[in-house]
Parts: structure tokens; C-alpha cells; sequence
């Protein structure tokens, strides 16, 4: 009788897992279907009328050969675009107002979080660029972290900023973070909730924060914390907080790697020199600091990391770069798009001006051989020392955060 029973529980248990399998593959078959709509619907607005006007007004810029870059899309369709993709990135919402937690520039929408200065938005185009800037900066850089990452120490890991999780899940979810260390639980935080909520593996959450108010989570949860283009993100004041916050969720002997590209370009033409001079005094009165990617290492240092590196890579601008020239060029068109409204305002210029301007801009690319250097540092926090004052102490944020670190070692990493 009981070997009986034995075996009706196994098969009731048989049963069950079966379901659970179907019901999976249901799920899997569902979220593969709404992807492959979600791909022919961007097809469609990348053969649009103002797509092919954007890409045969780009004909006479050099080094473009007809190729439009796909950020450069007019914004016209956002909006219904992005609604033929709510199955996948989610809107932000204020709970506490009961309101939807965004706002329009210039047909662009951004978050509208009170206190944060983010300056770029939070749409589709953003979203696009963002995928496309992580694979440029990867390759530069050789990887998707420069500290060590080894996935059977570092279990728990936080991405600040993380925007549509690129980081962690890749575009689609190929080849990154996630897929490649299994084993290791991974946590993004935003201000917006843009990141996809049906396809994402197992190891990934995600989750609404603005880090200027500080982050929820307990002291030393994180094996290893990366933050990375945040610059236009925090206002100077609140970097030692923000630093002195990721070292205090993060474990002893863990890592903190942050990543960060001043507001500026090199070996500029004049058009170019003028615009990022506009946009830098324009980042300064928002109270930000435009040049905090250079400080990286002085404020992990500040912050009692030890073990702390640094290194920059330069990238090409333009097609005189190579392919990598060519996806920064990309990128630089969706920067120049999410920025449009906010120029146009510092500059006092209509769309017709602009656009000549981006135009101009794109030439010198390729006659001047522009190029942007992204720097990197990273650091380890120590273990607590049996003699050592307390925590708040030994955390506590730099005097001021126009302190001025020590320059990091040249690492001219610059794929051509």
C-alpha cells in the first residue's frame, strides 16, 4: 500500500512539473512573438517617410555616404512608436503623486522626478542609443568591466544608473552580464523604469531609484558595484554622497567601478569648439560637472577604496575611425537629438539653424578627426581594521568636489 501511494505522489509530482513546463514554454513563445513585433515595428519606422528625408538630407555630409544613422530619426513617431512597445519597457510612474512621472522637450520625453537634473531622455530613441553606446564602449575598453570580475566571487552585483539594463542583459539578452555568470544575482536601479519587464533571465531584478536621495539597500550587500555616465545625472554637490553610498552597500574586499566621459570632445573644429562650450556653461548653471570623469579615481580614493586604477580610452568620431568611428559618430547623432531641445534654448536657435549646425558638426568629424576619451577607475573596500575609527569616518565624502585628484595613467586605447 504504501509503495503505491509512493508512486501516485511521484506521478502527481510528474504531472505538476509538466505543467509548470508548459506553462513556461507558453510564456517563452509569447514574449518571442511580442519581440519579433516589436522588431518589425521598429522596421517600419526605420522606413518611414521622415527616416528616408533624415538620410537623403545626410547625402552631402562626407563620410556618411546615405547612411543615416538610426537615431537621428525625426521624433514625429515617437510617441506611437513607443506604445507599440509598452509590452517591453515600462513607464515610470510616480506612486506618490498618482501621476505619470515624465515630461516633454522639444517631442522628447524625460523623467520629471523633482531634485534629479538628468538632462537626456527617457524614450525609445534613448533607450536605442544607450544599447548602441555599451557595445562601443565595451569594445574600447575590451570588456565589460576593466577591474577583474569573476563570477564565483562576486554573487551580488549593482548597476547604478542602469537605464535599459544593457549592461547586465546586453541588447535581447545576448552574450552579457547576466548570461554569462549565471550564478551571480544581479540588481539595476534607475530613476525610470525603462528596462524590459517580459524577457530577462531569471538572475536579473530591477528597480526605481533616485540615487541622489541615497540608495535601499543594507551595508555590504553588493560584491560589485558599477556605475558608469552619470555625469549629466548628479549634481557636482552630491557626488561624495553618492560615492560614499555605493562604498557602503558594498561588501569588504569588494569592487566599485565607475565609468564616465567628460562634457567634451577633442581635436574639435570650430562649430564643434562653440557648441560643447554652449552645452558645458549650460551644465555648469544646472550645478553639474562637466568634468568629474577626470576626478574618478580621487573620489574613490577620498572615499577609503584602496587598490584604486584608473585608465581612459580614446574613441574616433567619424568615419575616419574606422567601424568603431562609425558607431560613435551613431551615437554622437542620438546625442545630438536628446539634446536638441536644451541646445536650441542655450543657443536661442529654431530647428532649421540646428539642424545646419548638426550638420556642420558631422563634417568636422572626419576633416578635424574628432575624438572623446572615456575614462574608467575602480577600487576595493578595505576590511575593517581592529584599530581603525568607525565607518562614517573613515567614509566620509571629500571636503569639496572640486578637489582636484591625481591624473590617470594614459591608456590610449583607440580603435581605428
Amino acid at each position: 500500500m504504501g509503495t503505491n501511494q509512493s508512486m501516485h505522489v511521484r506521478l502527481q509530482k510528474k504531472q505538476k512539473m509538466t505543467q509548470q513546463e508548459l506553462q513556461r514554454q507558453y510564456q517563452r513563445n509569447l514574449s518571442e512573438q511580442q519581440l519579433a513585433e516589436q522588431l518589425s515595428a521598429r522596421q517600419a519606422l526605420e522606413n518611414s517617410t521622415s527616416f528616408a528625408r533624415v538620410a537623403q538630407d545626410l547625402k552631402q555630409i562626407p563620410g556618411i555616404n546615405g547612411q543615416a544613422p538610426s537615431v537621428i530619426a525625426s521624433t514625429a513617431n515617437n510617441e506611437s512608436f513607443y506604445h507599440q512597445r509598452t509590452t517591453t519597457i515600462q513607464s515610470s510612474t510616480d506612486a506618490r503623486a498618482g501621476r505619470q512621472n515624465f515630461r516633454w522637450i522639444d517631442g522628447r520625453r524625460h523623467h520629471n522626478t523633482e531634485g534629479a537634473p538628468y538632462l537626456l531622455p527617457n524614450d525609445i530613441d534613448e533607450m536605442d542609443r544607450l544599447h548602441l553606446q555599451h557595445y562601443v564602449i565595451r569594445h574600447a575598453f575590451g570588456g565589460n568591466t576593466r577591474a577583474k570580475f569573476d563570477g564565483k566571487i562576486h554573487k551580488d552585483v549593482l548597476d547604478v544608473g542602469c537605464g535599459p539594463g544593457t549592461w547586465i542583459l546586453g541588447k535581447f539578452m545576448f552574450s552579457q552580464m547576466s548570461t554569462e555568470h549565471t550564478e551571480t544575482n544581479f540588481t539595476g536601479i534607475d530613476i525610470s523604469a525603462v528596462w524590459p519587464t517580459e524577457i530577462r533571465p531569471r538572475n536579473c531584478r530591477f528597480q526605481v531609484v533616485n540615487a541622489i536621495e541615497g540608495l535601499p539597500f543594507e551595508d555590504n550587500t553588493f560584491d560589485f558595484v558599477y556605475q558608469r555616465f552619470m555625469i549629466m545625472g548628479y549634481p557636482a554637490k552630491s557626488w561624495p554622497f553618492i560615492i560614499q553610498e555605493l562604498v557602503r552597500v558594498t561588501k569588504p574586499g569588494g569592487i566599485i567601478e565607475l565609468t564616465e566621459i567628460p562634457v567634451v570632445s577633442n581635436a574639435n573644429g570650430p562649430e564643434l569648439t562653440r557648441v560643447m562650450d554652449i552645452l558645458e556653461q549650460g551644465c555648469l548653471a544646472k550645478g553639474l560637472d562637466t568634468k568629474v570623469a577626470r576626478k574618478l579615481d580621487g573620489l574613490l580614493q577620498q572615499a577609503g577604496l584602496e587598490e584604486v586604477k584608473a585608465c581612459h580610452a580614446s574613441i574616433p568620431v567619424g568615419a575616419w575611425g574606422a567601424k568603431v568611428g562609425q558607431l560613435m559618430r551613431e551615437n554622437s547623432a542620438g546625442i545630438w537629438s536628446s539634446l536638441k531641445g536644451l541646445i536650441k534654448e542655450l543657443a536661442e536657435l529654431n530647428d532649421a539653424q540646428y539642424e545646419a549646425m548638426i550638420k556642420r558638426i558631422f563634417i568636422e568629424y572626419e576633416t578635424h578627426k574628432c575624438y572623446i576619451n572615456c575614462y574608467c577607475a575602480w577600487g576595493v573596500k578595505p576590511y575593517p581594521k581592529e584599530s581603525s575609527t568607525s565607518a562614517s569616518d573613515s567614509l566620509s565624502p571629500p571636503a569639496s568636489s572640486d578637489a582636484t585628484p591625481s591624473s590617470p595613467p594614459t591608456n590610449h586605447a583607440a580603435v581605428v
